[in-house]
């Protein structure tokens, strides 16, 4: 079911086909937003960047989603007919509207053009993009069980998933920043600190229902926009502190059947100021925080 603005849209002909790697007709509403704001600072006697992960400091944007599907009719007149109904329809918003679907609710407004690709003299392959300003992120923070393998002693079992990939910096040596020198006569040069690390993570989340996978990745972002760096272990790898300031996104979906999966693209920025940054944790194991529920941190 896909219901924009009060009006089903099977109503005027349109049917939901599948995105690429996918089961379904809408993508990016799994996507966790980037960050809104300054997230960090370059100081350039210093490796790496600052960043700025307390929980004053901490807002997110919205997100893309896009619809594709198919209208059809007994020549061009009747499915054009159709489409210019769509259209009627979305000129019709004045404001954020209401998609429905079974995948959830999302308020949303047309951001781009509406693109129709010519299939033959009876059909269309319609796309609808649109942009949710503002996204509800309600996932319930999961527990570390002090797991040798996770990210914050929460296991990648625990997460929904496995652990596939880790790439990007891990085994680099970053670039020297980069540095405008002139000089009168010969090539100028000037040894500078290194640029930030950046990794790339994936994670297939695999459950037994939507809902369970839904919870799942909602929890991942949960985790992710916690105030504080987080701490990634994988094997073969050393403890890697990290912040994720560019969301995530959440493609390969398949939410049919007793088993709904999906991957979890990420990219991960290590500070790389002063060492290594971890979370300052108690004999528990529980994450120690100040007054106003920020992480506190310490180099190492």
């Amino acid at each position: 079911m896909y219901n924009l603005g009060n009006t089903d849209l099977a109503s005027i002909g349109f049917t939901a086909s599948r995105q690429d790697g996918s089961d379904i007709a809408l993508s990016g509403f799994l996507d966790m937003p980037a960050r809104l704001g300054k997230t960090f600072q370059d100081w350039a006697d210093e490796d790496g960047i600052e960043p700025y992960v307390s929980a004053s400091e901490i807002f997110f944007g919205g997100r893309d989603l896009k619809l594709t599907g198919f209208i059809t009719g007994k020549n061009q007149y009747d499915y054009m007919t159709k489409v210019n109904s769509l259209y009627s329809l979305i000129d019709s918003f004045t404001g954020l509207v209401p998609l429905v679907t079974d995948w959830g609710t999302f308020n949303v407004g047309v951001s781009a053009a509406v693109t129709g690709d010519y299939l033959s003299d009876k059909g269309i392959k319609i796309t609808i993009p649109f942009r949710e300003p503002i996204v509800t992120m309600n996932g319930v923070l999961p527990v570390g069980t002090s797991s040798e393998f996770g990210i914050d002693g929460v296991s990648f079992a625990s997460l929904g998933g496995a652990f596939i990939e880790l790439s990007g910096d891990r085994r680099n040596r970053t670039a020297p920043k980069k540095m405008d020198v002139t000089a009168y006569g010969k090539e100028g040069y000037v040894v500078t600190k290194k640029e930030v690390p950046s990794l790339t993570f994936k994670l297939v989340i695999k459950q037994a229902s939507y809902s369970l996978l839904k919870a799942k990745i909602l929890a991942l972002m949960a985790l992710f926009s916690t105030p504080g760096m987080r701490n990634l272990t994988v094997n073969n790898d050393k403890i890697r502190a990290f912040f994720v300031k560019d969301g995530f996104t959440v493609s390969n979906i398949y939410a049919h059947g007793s088993s709904c999966y999906a991957l979890v693209e990420c990219k991960l920025t290590e500070s790389g100021v002063g060492g290594t940054i971890i979370n300052l944790m108690d004999s528990l194991g529980d994450l120690v925080t100040d007054s106003n529920s920020n992480q506190i941190t310490v180099r190492i």
